[in-house]
């Protein structure tokens, strides 16, 4: 395999808790960076690239996203979120076929690519097109099957048992592909919903990748569904679970006092929030407090 030597960048690096610059030489061999110095001599099975005027830096990490969702574009059209997915995105996800899922997810790597995003987490379904769609493209993808019962008790069981297959037909070999457990959200998962997602991150040890007071209608819902807040909700059926919430726009103080005690993060979509009138979580106190906060771009319906 042909080395790859990066010359004349500057060079994004980790050095004492902070982020700095240096024009420096990147080398590159089978697969994995040996080098980081300045003027790397030249080998004569080198292929080069000149990065002069450009930054060298890590791939991106797309923390909270819903892959197939590049044909969704422009569909907010100033509504609110609840209504957007009742309205536009769910009525048009029920006729969405394995083909139509396998081509709007490699649509959606090619833009990834594209701009620098090399490893994403997904939240969706038809899942083994998505996987196919990452095979192909090489991206690092964490997958899932989301589950949820709010259109009918009888569906979760199904959606169970696809989750299942997709992960023991898993490729054992191929490391770019992880897994989470990801309940759709508190509001659109009942009880039984949340006791099979935590037994099923139990059973695989696997992390959950659930959405998470995005807007504010959640606060009251999740109250009428569950009888409690949602925070509460989340440590009796999560806390000891590695556990990446999307979103988090509206927590409160307590909710930041809890969360902060917990193996979690959230991962931030200012986009689509603001897009979808949920407003902006307040990310510089979250990591005030210790909260680990990541970015998301969610999908692209509610986003340029």
């Amino acid at each position: 395999m042909q080395d790859i030597l990066i010359k004349n960048g500057k060079v994004l690096l980790f050095e004492n808790n902070d982020v700095v610059i240096k024009e420096m030489d990147v080398k590159i061999s089978n697969e994995k960076i040996t080098k980081i110095e300045k003027n790397i001599q030249q080998e004569p099975n080198d292929y080069v690239i000149d990065a002069k005027g450009k930054v060298v830096m890590p791939g991106l990490i797309n923390t909270h996203a819903h892959i197939p969702m590049s044909i969704f574009r422009e569909t907010t059209e100033g509504c609110k979120l609840y209504e957007w997915l009742s309205e536009k995105i769910w009525p048009i996800e029920d006729k969405l076929t394995e083909e139509d899922v396998y081509y709007a997810s490699m649509l959606s790597y090619i833009e990834m690519i594209s701009t620098g995003t090399t490893c994403v987490n997904d939240h969706y379904f038809i899942s083994n097109a998505i996987r196919k769609a990452a095979e192909k493209s090489k991206v690092r993808t964490v997958l899932t099957r989301v589950l949820m019962d709010s259109d009918g008790e009888e569906n979760l069981q199904s959606r169970i048992s696809e989750f299942e297959e997709l992960y023991n037909s898993k490729d054992k070999e191929n490391s770019l592909i992880t897994y989470t457990v990801s309940p759709h959200s508190f509001y659109t998962c009942s009880p039984r919903a949340l006791e099979e997602s935590r037994r099923l991150a139990k059973k695989y040890n696997l992390p959950v990748h659930v959405h998470f007071l995005e807007s504010i209608d959640e606060i009251e819902d999740i109250k009428k569904k569950h009888g409690e807040e949602a925070i509460k909700v989340l440590k009796r059926y999560f806390y000891d679970i590695h556990t990446i919430l999307a979103h988090g726009v509206k927590l409160n103080d307590n909710d930041i006092n809890e969360l902060k005690n917990m193996d979690v993060a959230i991962a931030h979509n200012p986009v689509s929030n603001l897009r979808l009138g949920c407003k902006i979580a307040d990310t510089t106190k979250y990591l005030k407090e210790g909260i680990n906060v990541s970015l998301g771009t969610d999908g692209q319906g509610s986003r340029k």
